[in-house]
């Protein structure tokens, strides 16, 4: 309903023929250079949508079109502090249309909603640490997490760790500290970060690549039988598994001339590297075995470590965009009068986003994982779906792992069981009818079945 003209702008339409124009049409406004302030106000009050025309409205004018009307915050260019907050005070997922809001406007948006995370390019820390706090997996949604924010996240839930791209050494710790299990998920942990991890449970030493001497003894010291996991130990390092168990010494890998002798004088044991033929024999065995059916199918190029990085880069940015897209979607949804309405509109959303999860998906196995191109990926995502996984917060090392046949706990979809968490450990196997998931029993387990496979 158009709002009637005030005594004011009556008297001031007999001498102005601006207030005149826009009285008589508020559209007229799009044809005035410089419109007085007291124009533009009888232009907008008659028409909010008009704000649109306007180059410089001033504060008054700015909210009085926000007012009951917050979509038009689009044609603001630049919005006061008031105005934003005006806006986000009814629609907090708005903060998206905010060229640059302010530090209290993000604030306000994300205390009230703090799904809003996802709407902010550059949240400021005390931003950050808010969603967080609220919910630390809504560090996925931050690209340049404070130590602060990366901490107060980890803190709270120490799985966290695999949605930042780059932790501080100090986080490693506290992550490896209240979890030993979550070492795998750090890409590149600290030398320090590797030997607590082993200290604290010696079969993490699987994780490590090329370990350092003191990581290695830390992780026979924890169990002597770790020695397994090691693929060119020390002559340091195999003396100590030797005197510490006999029944581990077969286990060393590419054993030294001395301890051969020392295993013979001590235990009467033979060391000639068994671990070593085994893996030889096996691998051997797989290429003879496959070399026929790889002729047949023909193997696409492995791609190089860069090339995986970058995909997997790239696919992470893709899954915080399709995020991103969703989010806006079903916020803007939530505020439709009409239930059925609504409820199509989010429906609509989540199919989208699904098709969408679906085909970045798919252009990461082409580029990452050749080897699993022909993978029915929609297949794959439906029955991530039955064992209640996240599939949009699944991060694309996950993703890659599953796809090379390593087993992975991706997250539970919050709320389906008691409380958000990791599933069992799920892992991709070939069937007669192409690719599935099936449960591993333990990790260890799952990884020996990984293994035997690629």
């Amino acid at each position: 309903m158009k709002a009637m003209p005030t005594i004011l702008e009556h008297l001031a339409a007999l001498f102005d023929k601006d207030m005149r124009a826009v009285l008589n049409n508020p559209r007229a406004i799009s044809m005035i250079a410089n419109p007085s302030a007291r124009v533009q106000m009888a232009a907008v009050r008659r028409d909010r949508s008009v704000i649109c025309f306007i180059e410089k409205p001033t504060e008054k004018v700015q909210l009085t079109a926000v007012r009951n009307a917050p979509h038009n915050i689009h044609f603001i260019t630049s919005p006061s502090e008031r105005v934003q907050l005006t806006v986000i005070g009814n629609r907090p997922s708005y903060v998206g249309f905010i060229p640059n809001p302010t530090e209290k406007v993000q604030l306000k948006a994300v205390e009230k909603r703090p799904e809003c995370i996802f709407l902010l390019q550059k949240p400021a820390e005390k931003v950050q640490l808010t969603a967080v706090l609220k919910d630390p997996r809504y560090l996925s949604a931050i690209r340049e997490p404070t130590e602060k924010v990366q901490l107060a996240a980890v803190q709270k839930n120490p799985e966290c760790i695999r949605h930042i791209a780059e932790p501080t050494e100090k986080v490693q710790h506290m992550a490896v500290q209240r979890s030993p299990d979550i070492f795998r998920q750090i890409r590149q942990p600290e030398e320090s970060v590797r030997l607590a991890a082993v200290q604290a449970k010696g079969e993490n030493i699987r994780y490590v690549s090329a370990p350092s001497e003191t990581v290695q003894l830390a992780a026979v010291r924890n169990d002597p039988m770790n020695i397994r996991y090691i693929e060119n130990p020390t002559e340091k390092v195999q003396s100590v598994v030797l005197n510490a168990d006999r029944d581990a010494a077969p286990f060393i890998s590419s054993p030294t001339e001395e301890i051969k002798r020392l295993a013979m004088e001590m235990y009467g044991l033979r060391l000639e590297n068994a671990a070593g033929k085994q893996t030889a024999a096996a691998r051997t065995s797989e290429t003879s075995g496959s070399s026929g059916k790889k002729a047949a199918e023909g193997v696409a190029k492995k791609p190089s470590a860069k090339q995986v990085r970058e995909a997997v880069e790239k696919l992470d940015s893709e899954i915080r965009e399709i995020n991103r897209e969703y989010f806006q979607a079903t916020y803007e949804a939530q505020y439709s009068d009409n239930a059925a309405e609504r409820e199509s509109e989010i429906s609509a959303a989540g199919k989208n986003r699904e098709k969408k999860l679906v085909k970045a998906y798919e252009k990461f196995n082409s580029a990452a994982v050749p080897e699993r191109k022909e993978c029915n990926v929609g297949k794959i995502v439906k029955e991530l779906r039955k064992e209640r996984v996240a599939v949009e917060n699944m991060k694309a090392g996950e993703w890659h792992s599953l796809m090379k046949g390593k087993a992975v706990q991706p997250p539970l979809v919050s709320g389906t069981s008691g409380a958000a968490g990791k599933g069992s450990a799920l892992m991709l196997a070939r069937t007669p009818a192409g690719y599935a998931l099936k449960a591993a029993g333990t990790i260890n387990q799952a990884s020996r079945q990984a293994n035997a496979e690629m």
